[in-house]
């Protein structure tokens, strides 16, 4: 067969890609209302719980990135800790180089960015891919071969409270119930942060009698458990009701591959591990290890879309099904685009919180509950880039620090 590109053109084409002129890292605030962390509690550790009458001041955190052929990428979202410093660090090895360089600026960036984990770095890949994205017309499901239009979504409701928000089975289940008939087919429960065995098995029974055979459920204790032996317990009752996975039971962080090992040795249901275990490398080594079935990613925590995708295809490889994490536009885009059908986290959502995104879109995204499809599923965005807009005039007026980065 014989090209119809001349070698010329291709040539051509590779030097009409811009170099990255300016980055600004902003940070802003959204209030929400009814929450707050609760750091006076070793029980709760610092965890955003349900406080009625509180106003939690969250941070967000937005990476713009300007090219010398006048594109311009962007992503904003909950800041992570210390992420924002990491994002100027990531930033200042972004600029000068050619816009579509996300690999060199993704292993530079990790590099300048030690000895931690460069969550900022996140945020910074994730407005390249945005950027790529405008400057092909193309969404990012598209720019990554992906199918779907719509995505199947589960419910993830906050750790149970003893404030009348989740303190019971019945509650739950009642909530739950409520999602159920908007649409929702699927739910996980954050358990009581107390890690009670007992309570945690009843649960797990209560949610499939009332919630139905054919309703996938998901048990995250949210590392609420001391022992093996708790958390083995209460595994066994997920494995009798058929739950879909268990997920991260085990105090302080759920970290460790011999404890998970274990766990998953004395059970027979799939377990779910690496929300905390953070970039492609410790995924990929915790996962051939025998730590887990079922792998976490998220475009925060794991060196943005680049990051997820290293670890995306390194588990398809293995027949390994990916997890992404808790909300975000990028997260539709990918699950969209991997090869298993995966579900879309929609966490954390309660009676008292019916939108856990942060509301700073003018474009209509939204992860409200009420945005589900009567057939479960949520719609994944076809505009260029990330496919979002956000709202400049929240963003002005709860505005915070800039810090612009540029190539001189």
């Amino acid at each position: 067969m014989t090209s119809h590109v001349k070698e010329s053109d291709v040539a051509t084409a590779s030097l009409t890609t811009g170099t990255i002129d300016k980055v600004e890292i902003t940070t802003f605030t959204v209030d929400i209302k009814d929450f707050a962390r609760n750091y006076k509690s070793n029980v709760i550790g610092g965890s955003m719980v349900y406080t009625p009458g509180a106003v939690y001041t969250r941070p967000v955190l937005m990476a713009r990135i300007f090219t010398s052929d006048g594109l311009v990428g962007e992503y904003a979202n909950f800041a992570t800790t210390g992420s924002v410093d990491q994002a100027i660090i990531a930033a200042k090895v972004a600029v000068g180089n050619r816009w579509h360089e996300r690999e060199l600026i993704w292993r530079t960036a990790r590099r300048a960015g030690r000895p931690g984990n460069s969550y900022g770095l996140s945020f910074v890949d994730n407005a390249l891919w945005d950027l790529a994205g405008k400057a092909y017309n193309a969404s990012l499901s598209q720019l990554l071969g992906g199918f779907r239009e719509t995505i199947p979504a589960y419910a993830s409701c906050h750790n149970g409270d003893r404030l009348d928000n989740l303190p019971s089975k019945e509650a739950v289940v009642d909530f739950f119930l409520g999602l159920k008939e908007k649409g929702w087919k699927g739910f996980k429960m954050h358990s009581w942060h107390e890690g009670n065995k007992w309570e945690e098995a009843e649960n797990v029974a209560y949610m499939r009698e009332k919630l139905g055979e054919r309703t996938e459920l998901m048990l995250d204790p949210a590392c609420v458990f001391d022992s093996i032996s708790d958390a083995i317990f209460v595994g066994k009752a997920c494995e009798e009701a058929g739950f879909r996975w268990f997920e991260d039971p085990l105090r302080p962080l759920g970290v460790g591959i011999h404890q998970h090992k274990a766990l998953r040795e004395a059970l027979n249901i799939p377990i779910l591990q690496t929300e905390h275990v953070t970039g492609p490398e410790a995924k990929a080594d915790f996962l051939i290890a025998g730590g887990t079935d079922i792998l976490r990613a998220d475009a925060h925590y794991d060196l943005g879309v680049t990051g997820c995708l290293k670890t995306i295809r390194f588990a398809e490889s293995l027949g390994v099904s990916v997890e992404m994490h808790g909300p975000s536009p990028v997260h539709r885009h990918l699950v969209a685009a991997m090869q298993s059908t995966t579900m879309y986290e929609c966490a954390n959502v309660s009676p008292a919180m019916d939108n856990p995104s942060p509301e700073i879109y003018s474009c209509g995204y939204s992860d409200n509950v009420n945005s589900i499809g009567k057939d479960g599923t949520l719609t994944v965005p076809n505009r260029p880039g990330i496919g979002v807009e956000y709202d400049a005039e929240l963003i002005k007026r709860n505005h915070q620090t800039t810090e612009v980065i540029t190539a001189g």
